[in-house]
């Protein structure tokens, strides 16, 4: 296999000292990186399937992305998808830092929640005061009510907020512009869109310690159970991280949270979405529910020691990791975030990374009057297609192969590699 010489661990470039050797195979086979210190406890063969290197994977990602870099978190100096969707709303473009201390804050509403919800009840929620953010919907209209029963935390204010970033970094942005892939008639112009390796996505999900109450939280957290931030005054909490990783062929897709009864209630509810596992990062090798108390292990204390990551990332923990659509039984894997999944308003039971995200196909013939792919965030469906497609395992409803996009019988689908911030972008 061919190697690469990157700066950083593997996929976080530009944000440590650090350098490793990276290689990855185009064939399916096993990928491998050889991670320099502070890192190398990440080292190793990362194969699919195998899953405590995948968490392995997933946690030198975590600790490269949260390390602090000039009074910031390394991933807030990289580039938030607004200044994509935006022209102009950034300094200097895309790549620009931001003011404060290096730091780009976008905070924005959920496009997935918009889209889940629908845009006449988003417009009705959008009542709330959250300004650029989305109402956490309490009290809950009749029908999220039924979806949801019982998942509402108790201690929700009476008018709480959410609110999204997404971020990418250095080499995602640089592909991105070069290539002109910043709108949707430069994606179709360029047809089938393959990210490179080291491309990184981050979706980090923040609320204001107005959203709650009885009990609530401060900034800074004196407990250390949640990493805050004041962001233009406000004091905000980060409630949950998606981190998703080129490193594989179908990507690889992780979700923390932090283990807070405040923020966080049903963390690792296999009722709402999942149950917890992590073999790497905690002493516990099989999957845990609420209410199981499980430490982290040696290895990843180790990590975060190296990284002097914040003190309250001691209380954040992987829900799981994600780089295959089924089990070797055929059985449909299930992620998703107890906070980031809910806000977004994705049902019980249908929360799955790689299999929402491999729907992003764009279609230049069939956007009406030029809007966005009208399949945006989720599965195909009716009114476009005849069949619900699942929303999770493979993304298809026959010849379950994982290869049944774009739809047979149609053309004019451009691949967007699993990136729905490519379906965001303006038109041109």
């Amino acid at each position: 296999m061919k190697r690469k010489i990157c700066h950083a661990i593997a996929l976080l470039l530009a944000i440590t000292a650090s350098s490793c050797l990276f290689s990855q195979s185009r064939n399916g086979k096993p990928a491998r990186f050889v991670a320099s210190k502070p890192a190398a406890q990440a080292g190793g063969r990362l194969t699919q399937g195998d899953y405590a290197a995948e968490a392995r994977f997933a946690w030198s990602l975590f600790a490269q992305a949260m390390r602090p870099v000039n009074g910031s978190l390394a991933f807030e100096s990289w580039t938030e998808q607004t200044c994509f969707l935006q022209p102009g709303s950034c300094p200097n473009g895309p790549a620009a830092q931001g003011t404060r201390a290096g730091k780009l804050h976008r905070l924005h509403k959920s496009p997935l929640r918009r889209k889940n919800i629908g845009a006449q009840a988003a417009t009705s929620l959008s009542q709330a005061n959250c300004g650029v953010g989305e109402p956490m919907n309490a009290p809950p209209s009749p029908q999220t009510q039924s979806i949801f029963n019982g998942f509402f935390p108790a201690n929700l204010s009476s008018n709480p907020c959410f609110y999204e970033e997404v971020f990418v970094n250095p080499p995602e942005s640089a592909f991105l512009t070069a290539n002109g892939l910043t709108t949707l008639t430069g994606q179709q112009a360029h047809g089938n869109i393959t990210f490179p390796f080291d491309a990184v996505e981050i979706k980090v999900d923040w609320v204001p310690t107005s959203s709650f109450s009885n009990p609530t939280f401060d900034c800074p957290d004196p407990t250390h159970q949640l990493y805050t931030e004041s962001i233009d005054g406000t004091c905000y909490a980060l409630v949950g991280i998606h981190i998703s990783s080129k490193v594989l062929k179908d990507w690889l897709w992780a979700t923390f949270e932090p283990n807070s009864t405040i923020t966080n209630p049903n963390r690792c509810n296999p009722a709402l979405y999942v149950a917890c596992r992590d073999p790497w990062g905690t002493t516990w090798r099989r999957a845990y529910g609420p209410g199981q108390p499980v430490s982290q292990s040696p290895q990843l204390q180790q990590l975060m020691s190296s990284e002097h990551l914040d003190p309250a990332f001691n209380n954040y923990f992987l829900t799981g990791v994600q780089t295959q659509f089924v089990d070797h039984l055929g059985t449909p894997l299930p992620l998703g975030n107890s906070f980031v999944e809910f806000n977004a308003q994705v049902p019980p039971g249908q929360a799955s990374c790689i299999t929402c995200h491999k729907y992003a196909y764009f279609n230049g013939q069939a956007v009406p009057s030029r809007q966005p792919e009208q399949n945006f965030g989720g599965p195909l469906g009716p009114p476009n297609f005849p069949t619900n497609w699942p929303a999770i395992g493979f993304a298809c409803y026959s010849n379950a192969d994982g290869n049944c996009l774009p739809p047979a019988g149609t053309s004019g689908w451009t691949a967007q590699d699993f990136s729905w911030l490519l379906g965001l972008m303006p038109y041109k």
